[in-house]
């Protein structure tokens, strides 16, 4: 079975290669994301489903001070929004996380995330935290299990959110996260594999048709939007401008997430 296990050791997670990259990339990806939030009217526009609340009633445990704004859901990268956040975006590819989904995730002040498990042990849950206020003086909080810990800026966290969790943001000021949905390590590649299929098959029922040549065309488009978007060169775009990276075709991601921890 897979080990079910809270809080991931801090020495473990930190000696991970694709940790490590994403906590040396942490500078750079707050200081993008902090541009591109400068102008909300415009994100608001450009983006796809920016700062999307909880849809389904099983997510209801959120609240209304959780919003997340998607760059990978089901393992398919969503243009538009990679394309808004290039930097970000070219950090987690680089890195080689084994991730499923990223995306951003805020807090309001003053708000809090009932316990509850998100009932998938298949993925482990790990958090870059980039704007907490207060930074270290524990107004930010996250509990898994029995422990409670607090965001810290740049350092990288892997829990495990079947277990049951909550979180507070006991401060006056807006929390944002980058948030990585990662494949548990104990999955064999042909686990993950299958668990993939399922996510393609959701969003494209055609890879279960019985036309070979339907499936094929389906199954194709599958690999499409896993292709990771962004050109190797495109270090530019957001909002700050620069060459390539631009915005992709609004609407290609079409992530309806229910939101998570």
């Amino acid at each position: 079975g897979l080990r079910a296990v809270a809080w991931w050791d801090d020495d473990l997670v930190t000696n991970l290669p694709w940790a490590k990259s994403l906590a040396k990339s942490y500078k750079a990806i707050r200081e993008e994301f902090t541009e591109v939030m400068s102008n909300p009217t415009k994100l608001a526009s450009d983006g796809n489903n920016i700062w999307a609340g909880a849809l389904t009633t099983d997510a209801e445990s959120y609240g209304e001070g959780w919003k997340t704004l998607v760059l990978l859901n089901r393992g398919q990268w969503d243009e538009t929004n990679a394309g808004l956040f290039p930097v970000t975006s070219k950090a987690i590819h680089k890195s080689g996380v084994p991730a499923a989904e990223a995306f951003f995730a805020s807090m309001k002040p003053q708000s809090s995330i009932a316990p509850h498990s998100d009932f998938t042990n298949f993925v482990l849950t790990s958090h870059l935290p980039l704007v907490v206020p207060e930074n270290g003086k524990n107004k930010c909080r996250l509990s898994v299990g029995d422990e409670t810990r607090e965001w810290l800026e740049g350092k990288v966290i892997l829990f495990d959110t079947s277990i049951y969790h909550d979180a507070i943001n006991d401060s006056e000021e807006m929390r944002y996260i980058l948030m990585l949905r990662v494949w548990h390590p104990d999955l064999t590649e042909e686990e993950r594999g299958a668990l993939q299929l399922i996510y393609d098959i959701l969003e494209i029922p055609e890879l279960l048709d019985k036309d070979p040549k339907v499936a094929d065309r389906a199954e194709d488009m599958a690999k499409k939007m896993r292709e990771f978007p962004l050109k190797d060169g495109a270090i530019g775009g957001g909002f700050g401008g620069g060459a390539g990276g631009g915005k992709g075709k609004k609407g290609k991601g079409k992530n309806k997430k229910k939101g998570r921890k």
